[in-house]
């Protein structure tokens, strides 16, 4: 006979402390190999208050492990369980498959992933049944096989007055769209109040279900934060989300020179920094090349936008001309090499074209709105055109188709008056010839470097050129009268008679 056998009950661990067990003594004379664990039960006792989520709850609880994220009330018996579930609200989905790159929120998961990368001949439960060698990776999908062959139909139509039962759960689905829905209808519809859409599958429902979450998205900007006096603010849509961070957290410049200026895009704004990084660069280059080069040799004429980043070439024959942008090169193998003029005005006693669009600005602010008030924006355009040198502008002449000259301008009568408004606005100046209050370099092709042009005997006839820069003085200077003035000479004279109007 088998000696006695002393069991002692199962002890868990979250009554380890505060509960009685009880001894259960077997003295049958045969040995049994497990017990029930209903029968390791500890003794009842008086129920304690249990600290669920930082509350005291009366009573005691499996599941003290609650969801603290709003409208949800899942609640779990363990920290792990409860963390996994946490992942569902916050998206992070640390199990990522090494083969297909899928990821999931739990281990358990990603291992049933897993095999669907392995062949079928891994699966280890065969059906049994004659002419059958399909296989399974568990006993339920087994079973549920094996019931399917044997004839069962668990899946009866939940609708009334309707006693069709299937099989399978897809045919219950396809049963009732056909026979129950509107036509039309697919097997997964929404069940929001109002929304009419159905779709072939449950992951698109579920996609589509995101649509009426009022919560689903919300601002990350510092300003937008959460604080205790500011509640957080969600938005339906991604749409709107991104309308809020157009209109109230605009893209900016951060750079000093910039004083914040806005962008509509973060595309645009990331353009526009590219261009302080090649300034900065072009800088630092230019300073290198003024240490390296000697003091007698001219500087290099600067181009608007710098050097650097020009990678874009016209490719015709003898042009040689280079771009920061596609856009760029395209609108000069247009209007350079094509012909086009795309922009005409709109007068019809005129019937100008133009290659740019600065330029018809330019032209009907010159020509046709001088002394209007309603087109004061238009002269300001063509204004701040003059004033940035552009590429474009360097290719002004080939791209401006000029319309027949007038009387005035074949008597220089229009040159005339444009002069005497210029000169009345103290826009410009008029050429001081003969009575040059300055020092020239030569007069009449005989070099001078101490004739004094202002002591000369002043001559009534007065030169009605114009001018706005010393350039252009000079260059006057010496294609009309056949006068050399120092750069320098000249620089001087413009700023003191700018300074002076």
């Amino acid at each position: 006979m088998l000696a006695p056998v002393s069991v002692l009950g199962k002890r868990k661990a979250s009554t380890l402390k505060s509960k009685d067990y009880i001894l259960h003594l077997n003295s049958s004379s045969e040995p049994q190999t497990g017990l029930s664990e209903s029968e390791y039960e500890p003794a009842a006792s008086s129920s304690k208050p249990v600290l669920i989520n930082g509350s005291l709850v009366e009573g005691s609880t499996k599941k003290r492990y609650q969801c603290t994220v709003e409208g949800c009330g899942k609640a779990y018996s363990k920290p792990s369980r409860l963390e996994e579930h946490s992942r569902s609200h916050t998206g992070i989905r640390p199990y990522t498959c090494d083969t297909c790159q899928k990821s999931y929120f739990r281990e358990n998961h990603l291992q049933a992933h897993a095999r669907t990368h392995l062949p079928a001949s891994e699966r280890p439960f065969v059906c049994s049944l004659p002419d059958c060698e399909k296989r399974f990776w568990t006993q339920q999908h087994l079973r549920a096989h094996t019931e399917w062959h044997e004839g069962a139909k668990t899946f009866p139509c939940p609708e009334s007055n309707c006693n069709e039962v299937f099989a399978k759960h897809h045919q219950l689905r396809s049963h009732i769209c056909s026979v129950h829905s509107p036509p039309g209808s697919k097997p997964y519809p929404c069940s929001h109040e109002g929304c009419t859409k159905s779709f072939d599958t449950n992951q698109h429902l579920r996609t589509h279900l995101k649509v009426h979450n009022d919560k689903r998205y919300t601002c990350v900007h510092e300003a937008c934060l959460p604080t205790v006096e500011r509640r957080i603010v969600f938005y339906p849509t991604w749409t709107a989300l991104q309308h809020h961070t157009r209109t109230v957290h605009p893209p900016a410049c951060t750079h000093s020179s910039c004083k914040g200026r806005v962008f509509a895009s973060q595309k645009s704004l990331r353009a526009h920094q590219k261009l302080h990084e090649q300034r900065d660069e072009e800088a630092q280059l230019n300073i290198t090349i003024a240490g390296s080069d000697g003091e007698d040799e001219p500087s290099a004429k600067k181009r608007r936008g710098g050097e650097l980043g020009r990678d874009w070439k016209c490719d015709e024959e003898g042009c040689g001309k280079d771009f920061k942008s596609s856009k760029a090169l395209g609108v000069h193998h247009k209007v350079v090499h094509l012909g086009r003029r795309d922009f005409k005005c709109t007068r019809e006693e005129c019937g100008a074209t133009f290659g740019y669009k600065h330029l018809l600005q330019r032209h009907v602010a010159r020509l046709h709105c001088r002394n209007s008030d309603k087109d004061e924006g238009l002269q300001h355009a063509a204004q701040s055109s003059e004033s940035a040198a552009s590429e474009s502008e360097l290719e002004s002449e080939a791209a401006v188709s000029k319309p027949l000259m007038g009387i005035g301008a074949i008597t220089g009568e229009s040159y005339s008056n444009r002069a005497q408004e210029l000169l009345g606005n103290s826009k410009a100046f008029r050429c001081p010839h003969p009575n040059l209050p300055f020092a020239v370099c030569s007069e009449g092709g005989v070099p001078d470097g101490s004739v004094d042009v202002a002591e000369q005997v002043p001559s009534d006839v007065q030169c009605d050129y114009i001018y706005r820069r010393a350039y252009d003085l000079r260059r006057h200077l010496r294609a009309v009268h056949n006068i050399e003035v120092e750069k320098e000479v000249a620089d001087l004279w413009v700023r003191k008679m700018k300074s002076v109007a």
